[in-house]
């Protein structure tokens, strides 16, 4: 639907221009707001104009993985292993004793996330893939598929690729703590950092996480339903610079959502359910009353 604010004579103030049956699973605009890329119920993705033409398509198949050829360097899966009485001395200290296969987080929401590439050449789609595993696929502006993510355990739904274009960021939930974890635009992994959490906090945190890079790519908004954490980096290592803490309301946990201006890079919005706070300098700003 088109909402026009002022709609000219003979204009109607709310437009329906079309429908999808299967139904939309996620949508976001193209940075130059020229395509709007769509995701369906039908595991299809689809290119718009700004008219809303249709005019490429792609369909999310189990056939995509063999586009990119990651290699398997782990040891594959215990009952394969060779465990001789020598087989730990043996065993090169570089290479994993476990391939991660991709098992799903038990929080997993099931949702998709779509995230451009800062200059708009690639869009990239996190979703369930047979409900066994979370693959990104990354695609070109014409829609071709470029490459697939190598399968990681406990991967969720949320995704932000970094405007500067060198890696999209994603969540790991594991037993005992949770990850900001990295990958190229090929699908391999590049690094990871720790978020700092309790074991009491880790065990009450059952929504998933969202995050967000602004637009110059020096922070990266970690969303939880309650609380927004910005992280910085320096000498390739991840710092948190603010942490504002939204006091719970009377039907409990909030959640919260996070927006930066598309033009300062450091002028932030949370939004929570009835209150929209806005932060010109949030690195030096206090928590919401």
């Amino acid at each position: 639907m088109i909402v026009r604010e002022e709609p000219l004579l003979g204009e109607d103030p709310i437009e329906i221009v079309g429908s999808v049956d299967a139904g939309i699973s996620a949508a976001a605009w193209s940075p130059d707001e020229e395509l709007l890329a769509l995701t369906t119920h039908a595991s299809t993705l689809l290119y718009m104009t700004r008219e809303f033409e249709n005019i490429a398509s792609a369909a999310f198949t189990s056939e995509d993985v063999k586009v990119s050829s990651h290699v398997s360097v782990g040891w594959g899966k215990s009952e394969t292993q060779f465990k001789g009485k020598r087989a730990k001395a043996l065993r090169d200290p570089t290479i994993p004793e476990y391939v991660d296969e991709g098992v799903l987080s038990p929080f997993d929401n099931h949702s998709v996330s779509i995230s451009w590439r800062g200059d708009g050449a690639y869009v990239a789609i996190n979703t369930i893939e047979r409900e066994k595993r979370r693959m990104i696929r990354v695609y070109s502006r014409e829609g071709l598929l470029d490459s697939v993510s190598e399968p990681l355990d406990g991967l969720e739904g949320a995704l932000s690729w970094r405007p500067a274009g060198n890696i999209l960021a994603g969540i790991q939930r594991l037993k005992d703590r949770i990850d900001i974890v990295f990958f190229e635009r090929n699908g391999l992994r590049h690094g990871q950092f720790s978020l700092r959490m309790t074991s009491e906090e880790l065990d009450s945190l059952t929504m998933p996480l969202k995050l967000d890079w602004n637009i110059d790519s020096s922070a990266l908004s970690v969303c939880y339903p309650d609380k927004v954490q910005l992280w910085t980096m320096g000498n390739y290592h991840y710092y948190l610079k603010q942490e504002v803490v939204f006091p719970r309301m009377q039907h409990g946990t909030i959640v919260t959502n996070t927006y930066w201006h598309p033009e300062k890079p450091l002028r932030l919005a949370l939004a929570t359910p009835g209150r929209i706070f806005i932060y010109p300098q949030p690195f030096h700003s206090s928590s919401p009353g």
